[in-house]
């Protein structure tokens, strides 16, 4: 009966720990999903700055460090930085013919595009006739007038006359010696909206093929940009002491702007990119607030990564911690996923500590598969490498391929990987010691 009964003690002590573990991963979950979809919400404007969805979105985030009870760097959790950035708040309309176009869906603009209004005859070329040299008459003959460009051909260009095809596109718009008011191209390819530091005097769109007339006669344009000169947006520093090394860092780091609006009613979420990113920052805040490591821990969430990583090369530039002092540094972009498994930038360069990743997987048994990459400066981790800063950055793979449009939202996102991948990075962490 005693050794019945020991039995069933242990086994019950053994279930309850299992569903105390899982109940912790649950709360992580809803978590991470709330604090994604508070960071792709319409008041965050799609964290950019023409309507300061930057500034609500750090004001956010210092509240998050506020409550999980970071520290703040030298009494201030912000790091201020000045910016030049084009923003489109005002009227977005095209219609083309009698047809409505829908900013985001039908069309996007060029990110340095300027304003334009007006009615106008449009002049055609196609790509081919660009690359070949037999489109400046046409391009004359438009002056004063909009560009189409015929571009859903684009995909049987040579390399070296992709090239040409795109170097042309950049002289139209930025020089405009023909002075257009507007360029417009079809294309039947997948668009990317982005995000820029410069504004030209016109406006250029990609346009979808599809949702066009056959036959353009008319074109009307309404649409007003806005430069930013000197923008002031901020960095988020939060803080946690180490237990038996204070000196020494370990970094989590994660961008938190996004590409903002386009338009008065189009923004652009984000949810992969990156709230992702930082709802597991802010989970392993919160988990090392009451799990403290003996190194201390710096998390960093950084504004205008879409802008060209100017918000972790101003950290780097004006460093707020000793950077001979980081450990290692861990950069989370684009996070939501992980049906797939995930990629280490950086894993092919830090042979050691990838080996210690590919180790804990196994062990583990955590996610399908962790993918070796090189070196590559597409995100935050970048800026701290190349001042010999040891770093990986990390994404995860499969699930939702929305990036740069507006169905990067969070119902899109499956978090297949987002608890494995964080209890990776805390036995990670672990092996530091």
């Amino acid at each position: 009966m005693k050794k019945y009964s020991g039995f069933s003690l242990i086994t019950l002590i053994t279930i309850l720990s299992m569903v105390i573990l899982e109940n912790a991963d649950s709360q992580d979950i809803a978590y991470a999903k709330s604090i994604t979809s508070m960071l792709c919400s319409s008041r965050m404007h799609g964290r950019g700055y023409d309507k300061h969805g930057d500034l609500r979105a750090a004001t956010f985030i210092r509240r998050e460090y506020q409550r999980i009870g970071l520290k703040p760097i030298a009494n201030n959790y912000f790091q201020p930085f000045r910016i030049n950035v084009n923003t489109f708040p005002g009227a977005m309309n095209l219609k083309i013919n009698e047809k409505i176009l829908e900013p985001g869906r039908d069309y996007l603009i060029d990110p340095s595009s300027g304003k334009c209004k007006g009615r106008y005859k449009p002049s055609t070329i196609t790509v081919q006739s660009m690359v070949q040299g037999k489109a400046d008459s046409i391009i004359a003959s438009a002056k004063g007038s909009v560009l189409i460009i015929d571009a859903r051909a684009s995909y049987t260009l040579s390399d070296n006359d992709k090239s040409t095809w795109n170097d042309y596109r950049k002289k139209l718009l930025s020089e405009n010696k023909a002075r257009l008011k507007a360029i417009i191209e079809l294309t039947d390819e997948k668009q990317l909206f982005g995000i820029s530091s410069v504004a030209y005097s016109i406006p250029y769109f990609r346009v979808n093929a599809s949702a066009c007339p056959d036959n353009i006669s008319t074109v009307s344009i309404n649409i007003r940009n806005q430069f930013l000169d000197q923008y002031e947006t901020r960095n988020v520093v939060g803080f946690i002491k180490g237990k038996v090394f204070p000196d020494s860092l370990l970094v989590f780091t994660a961008h938190y702007d996004h590409l903002g609006t386009m338009g008065r009613t189009v923004f652009f979420p984000g949810a992969n990119d990156n709230a992702s990113g930082v709802s597991m920052l802010l989970t392993l805040a919160d988990y090392y607030k009451t799990n403290p490591s003996n190194y201390s821990l710096l998390f960093l969430t950084f504004s205008a990564e879409e802008l060209g990583l100017l918000g972790s090369g101003y950290f780097v530039d004006y460093p707020l911690v000793d950077l001979s002092k980081i450990k290692f540094l861990i950069n989370l972009d684009v996070v939501g996923t992980g049906s797939d498994g995930i990629a280490v930038v950086n894993g092919a360069i830090y042979h050691e500590w990838f080996s210690t990743l590919i180790y804990i997987n196994d062990a583990e048994q955590l996610l399908p598969t962790i993918k070796r990459r090189g070196e590559a400066c597409i995100s935050d981790h970048c800026p701290f490498y190349r001042r010999g800063v040891p770093s990986f950055f990390i994404y995860t793979i499969g699930g939702s391929t929305a990036y740069h449009d507006i169905n990067d939202r969070p119902e899109f996102l499956n978090f297949d990987g987002f608890e494995r991948l964080t209890k990776l990075l805390i036995e990670f962490v672990k092996r530091m010691y």
